[in-house]
């Protein structure tokens, strides 16, 4: 597939557990054989899929520890164990999310994508996020994101960016929108958990004092 060919390909695709290679690469392809292998449950003995496998582990780890984050957030009404939660669930209520402009998510944004042009690509992947930040901008903006904008936004290659939002859509924080116009396509965009936690995220630094990173 080609990456002028994402939105056309996705719009029935994300969430589902199914494997995009965009322009893909070897690396791409022994990938995706190793991922399919250890979900049929296949031992894997090449060196380069072990090493895809460790990757996939991690990228679900980072997805669990989001949407737990954003789950807590999400429920600020709800009793905490520590005196810490307790405190920042107090500064999330204490923010009307009106107050969010989408053009200070977009100043975090472009100071992401600074420290790339400064260091270097691939130092600072942090795709789950970019994404988050990007489909919270827009929807403040009240703006659609296509597949293929999402997985520039994410600042990492389009295969990996199609397993972030093939992830995060199955964790429940991404939700597919199909285009009324367009029946090949779809957008994508913040479901309502993820957009209640993000909402709370950005009251709750400000009342803390802390900058949005």
């Amino acid at each position: 597939m080609t990456t002028a060919q994402i939105d056309i390909a996705s719009a029935g695709l994300v969430g589902r557990q199914v494997a995009l290679l965009c322009d893909p690469t070897p690396l791409d392809w022994v990938g995706a054989v190793a991922a399919w292998r250890a979900l049929d449950g296949l031992p894997l003995h090449d060196r380069v899929a072990e090493s895809e496998a460790a990757r996939l582990a991690r990228l679900n780890e980072e997805v669990a520890r989001i949407a737990d984050v954003l789950a807590r957030l999400s429920r600020p009404r709800e009793a905490r164990d520590s005196v810490a939660d307790m405190q920042f669930a107090f500064a999330a209520r204490g923010r009307e999310p009106s107050t969010i402009d989408p053009a200070e998510v977009r100043q975090v944004i472009r100071a992401r994508r600074l420290r790339d042009r400064q260091f270097g690509k691939g130092l600072f992947e942090d795709p789950a996020w970019d994404m988050m930040l990007d489909l919270f901008a827009a929807q403040l903006e009240r703006a659609q994101v296509s597949v293929s904008s999402l997985c520039i936004a994410a600042a990492v290659p389009p295969t990996t960016a199609l397993r972030w939002i093939t992830r995060m859509t199955e964790a429940g924080l991404f939700e597919r929108q199909p285009d009324p116009f367009d029946r090949r396509r779809a957008f994508m965009a913040l479901s309502p958990r993820g957009l209640e936690g993000m909402r709370n995220y950005v009251a709750a630094a400000r009342a803390m004092g802390l900058p949005l990173v």
